[in-house]
């Protein structure tokens, strides 16, 4: 991060801590207007719910809504309990949901800052309503560019019976290896070299240029560096003695999407963010690192980290002839080679390697943004992958 845009960052920050102070501690007006992106879902109101929720059941209103249990991360997640008249519970509007808002001084900056909040309302507004995924769908997705305020109201999952497991205990199966891959092929498909890049999905930023951006403004590459360092443990040694080479490696192999097939990226596929639907079956969630760029960042991530190490091994050929033959299936006229795939399953590990190191590598005085077992645990994975597949080499040789 050059003295420049330490300075601009600095300024949004503080811009960004004074609203965050008048939105807690001033008297705020009710939330009525549905134009308007709520702060937080403390600040939601039974009209302006009426409005999101209510608009297509004539006669539908809210009487009532209570926010209940939640936790702070990357954002703030609330879990909402909705009451309506006798209209819209007899329509069976959703009585619970689920919601993630920038309302923290740390999530507006790292979320909204960024643009991350944006991208991942552009993908619940434009992107999952004509998905066939098992993901969850939203009622309401908003971003504020001048508040960086973001909020999004989801399906709550709970009902239907769908699970998130503890990423710790949840073993994967080679069945669950395939759903991932095909789930990943489905959204891949549906968006490979879409028209729709350069219209209603223009806003999502390319790999490469969602990655500078992050890096000019939240310092990623010496975050990575310091979370290396901490992983010093786990980490292959002969990975971290080419501790020069990784960043360098890494932004590398974001630049080879320039000269790929653009597509959909959900950027973020670690074990965490993988749920089961009420028949154990692999699904994805948690879209706020959304992006466009080459397949295999994706591909390449999901078995990294998700696999055990001898399983990803044994399973990674099959897998990705399974891939190669979904895209065709969902209308990919011309997927890539066995080889070509090969290859750029190869150069993209670097990502995935880069976020758990980044995870690890933040500020002392900042909440952590995922256990540190499990990143610890995550990183070890993913640089024995980067390692077995002679990462750094393929981007370099």
């Amino acid at each position: 991060m050059t003295a420049r845009n330490a300075v601009a960052t600095i300024a949004i920050a503080g811009r960004i801590a004074t609203s965050v102070a008048r939105e807690r501690l001033l008297p705020q007006p009710a939330l009525l207007d549905p134009a308007v992106v709520p702060p937080s879902a403390e600040a939601l109101t039974p009209e302006w719910l009426t409005a999101v929720l209510c608009s297509e059941i004539v006669g539908a209103r809210v009487v009532d809504v209570t926010v209940s249990r939640g936790d702070n991360g990357t954002s703030a997640r609330r879990a909402l309990v909705v009451d309506y008249n006798d209209i819209g519970r007899q329509a069976g509007l959703p009585a619970t949901l689920f919601t993630k808002s920038t309302a923290t001084i740390g999530s507006r900056i790292l979320l909204g800052v960024t643009g991350i909040a944006e991208g991942e309302s552009v993908f619940y507004n434009n992107v999952r309503p004509g998905l066939t995924l098992r993901s969850p769908r939203a009622y309401y997705s908003g971003y504020d560019p001048k508040s960086h305020r973001s909020l999004v109201i989801l399906e709550d999952l709970n009902e239907r019976g769908w699970t998130f497991p503890d990423p710790m205990a949840n073993v994967l199966q080679r069945s669950d290896a395939e759903d991932m891959v095909s789930e990943l092929a489905v959204y891949h498909g549906a968006f490979w070299d879409s028209p729709r890049f350069g219209g209603d999905l223009s806003r999502l930023r390319p790999a490469y240029d969602w990655q500078e951006n992050l890096n000019r403004k939240v310092g990623f590459e010496k975050r990575t560096l310091t979370g290396l360092d901490r992983a010093k443990d786990v980490v292959d040694g002969e990975l971290y003695g080419r501790r020069e080479k990784l960043y360098p490696a890494f932004m590398r192999s974001l630049l080879l999407h320039r000269s790929a097939a653009s597509t959909l990226l959900h950027q973020d596929l670690h074990l965490g963010n993988w749920l089961r639907d009420e028949n154990g079956r692999m699904g994805l969630y948690d879209w706020q690192c959304v992006a466009k760029g080459n397949w295999a960042l994706d591909y390449s991530y999901a078995l990294g980290a998700t696999l055990p190490t001898e399983d990803r091994r044994d399973w990674q050929e099959d897998l990705l002839r399974l891939y190669l033959a979904r895209l065709k299936e969902v209308g990919v006229a011309t997927p890539p080679t066995f080889d070509e795939a090969w290859l750029a399953y190869r150069q993209q590990p670097m990502h995935a390697l880069a976020f758990g190191l980044f995870t690890l590598g933040g500020s002392r005085l900042e909440p952590e943004l995922q256990p540190r077992d499990y990143t610890l645990a995550s990183i070890e994975r993913l640089a024995r992958h980067v390692c077995d597949l002679g990462s750094i080499d393929a981007l370099t040789g």
